[in-house]
């Protein structure tokens, strides 16, 4: 078989964000629930973990609108790792109970007190055994303390916006910017420790996955959020006016998802600026998100090719326009930094011509969605029958329902061709029918196939992840405890041997 790209040959993964790990912490955590995940998984046949953007949760609790497109998230830290390495005392920590879906308000609130005790302990150490990890990771990352600066001066404000910050530090005049780096300097080493933490943990849980074959597939936001780090430190990158408010705003028209369109509010590129230095911001955050994953999912490629500019105070995505992207130029510059390539393009939405030619152009591999497989039109490149090698076969991604959801709520139309097709028996053997999905997408020709574990659980809407263009509630699932057995293993390993992707 044809080595394609990031995929080398035929290869199962599953889809599961660490937030939503089972554990006795209001959140997932990258602890012991995340090594045995990782244990769980070498059984299934599996070589692809794939995970959401392992940012900070911004707006809304979004990882895709995070306060750093650089740094780890580290409520994501596990704190009885923590206590192991003489930064906690056992007594006084949170009780161990199982909990279940994130109130990330009450998570931050009880969470965050802790962290900061392990942050004075470990910077009060100075022979601890991570120390002088800590220190070549401050040294090597230049992300870091300016990033660490803007999360102090949020603490230090209120966590009211930058662009309401005192007009010297909002605009980023050196002169202020250095006062205030001094006079924040403890808080700024404190984050610092805080977010190594993470990188301390995160690269236990990939050297495990390593060890058993399991590559992590990661995923970057194609924006970034306008309170953000990377938004006050390169304002001129971005179109924003004087004052740091939104010219233009990104989105997409009308969709699968909603009707008025989605209006996500980030800022847009100035791409011209950012083509004139060989897109070194860009090609940093890459190289970032690279230090994390194995291979990248570029999220919402289509707006390398032509993206949607909606008008800053615009109150809906409808009144705006396609506007033409960075395209084979932007393209070029990854390709000569990652000669590799190790990307997949999420192309998905409302495509034209364009976007398939950049996307086939570069050989990366793009996705399909069984979800979206079952309209009628021959021509649909979600049709099972119609999906093709390189690609990445889904049942459904973390925006979609449930396949079991997605099932229980289909319309007698699009059901009658989802039996016919699948050749379904029973319809209403709910469990029955999303296997014949998932065994469907490992079935594909695509070179890999990516299933949802909410879906390896045959688990209803109540479990979704995410559904678009809204603002509550998104997020935070997490998965029960003890529900990845031996025997949901040796199933999925099954489909994997019969359709050679073990």
């Amino acid at each position: 078989m044809t080595d394609l790209g990031p995929f080398p040959s035929r290869e199962l993964g599953v889809l599961l964000h660490p937030s939503s790990l089972p554990g006795c912490d209001r959140i997932g955590t990258l602890g012991a629930d995340a090594h045995d995940f990782v244990a769980w998984l070498a059984t299934t046949g599996a070589a692809i973990w794939q995970i959401l953007p392992l940012s900070i949760n911004g707006k809304d609790d979004s990882p895709y609108f995070s306060s750093s497109a650089f740094a780890g998230n580290p409520w994501l830290v596990d704190l009885d790792d923590l206590v192991r390495h003489g930064l906690l005392d056992e007594t006084g920590l949170p009780d161990h109970v199982s909990h279940g879906p994130i109130d990330f308000d009450r998570m931050r609130h009880s969470k965050q007190p802790f962290l900061l005790a392990a942050a004075d302990r470990f910077l009060d150490t100075p022979d601890h055994a991570w120390r002088p990890g800590f220190d070549a990771f401050a040294r090597d990352s230049d992300w870091l303390t300016p990033t660490c600066h803007f999360l102090a001066l949020k603490d230090l404000h209120g966590d009211i916006p930058w662009w309401d910050w005192p007009e010297s530090i909002r605009r980023c005049e050196s002169e202020a910017v250095e006062q205030s780096r001094r006079s924040l300097d403890e808080a700024i080493v404190r984050w610092s420790a805080m977010l190594y933490f993470f990188e301390v943990q995160w690269s236990a849980v990939r050297a495990d996955a390593a060890e058993r074959g399991i590559r992590i597939l990661g995923d970057i936001p194609i924006y970034v959020a306008p309170d953000s780090a990377d938004v006050w430190l390169d304002q001129e990158q971005f179109q924003l006016d004087q004052a740091g408010g939104l010219i233009f705003q990104s989105g997409v028209p009308p969709d699968y998802f909603s009707e008025n369109g989605q209006l996500w509010g980030n800022p847009l590129y100035r791409w011209d600026i950012m083509q004139a230095d060989g897109y070194s911001w860009w090609l940093s955050r890459l190289r970032r998100c690279l230090e994390m994953s194995d291979i990248v999912r570029i999220d919402h490629f289509r707006a390398l090719s032509a993206y949607w500019e909606v008008p800053g105070d615009a109150k809906t995505a409808i009144g705006g326009r396609w506007v033409e992207g960075p395209g084979q130029s932007f393209l070029d510059a990854i390709k000569q930094a990652f000669p590799d390539m190790p990307f997949v393009a999420e192309d998905l939405g409302d495509l034209d011509e364009p976007v398939y030619e950049l996307r086939d152009a570069n050989d990366l591999p793009g996705m399909r969605v069984l979800q979206f497989g079952f309209n009628g039109d021959p021509g649909n490149p979600h049709c099972p029958e119609a999906i093709v090698e390189a690609c990445v076969a889904y049942t459904g991604t973390h925006d979609n329902n449930t396949t079991a959801g997605w099932w229980n709520e289909l319309d007698a139309d699009t059901r009658a061709i989802v039996v016919e097709e699948l050749d379904i028996g029973d319809e209403t053997d709910v469990e029955s029918v999303v296997w014949k999905l998932i065994e469907t997408a490992i079935g594909s020709k695509a070179v890999a196939a990516v299933i949802p574990v909410q879906d390896l659980l045959v688990l209803d809407r109540h479990s979704r992840m995410n559904v678009p263009s809204t603002t509550t509630g998104n997020w935070s699932w997490r998965m029960p405890q003890g529900v990845l057995d031996p025997e949901l293993a040796a199933s999925i390993r099954q489909l994997a041997e019969r359709h050679g992707r073990s």
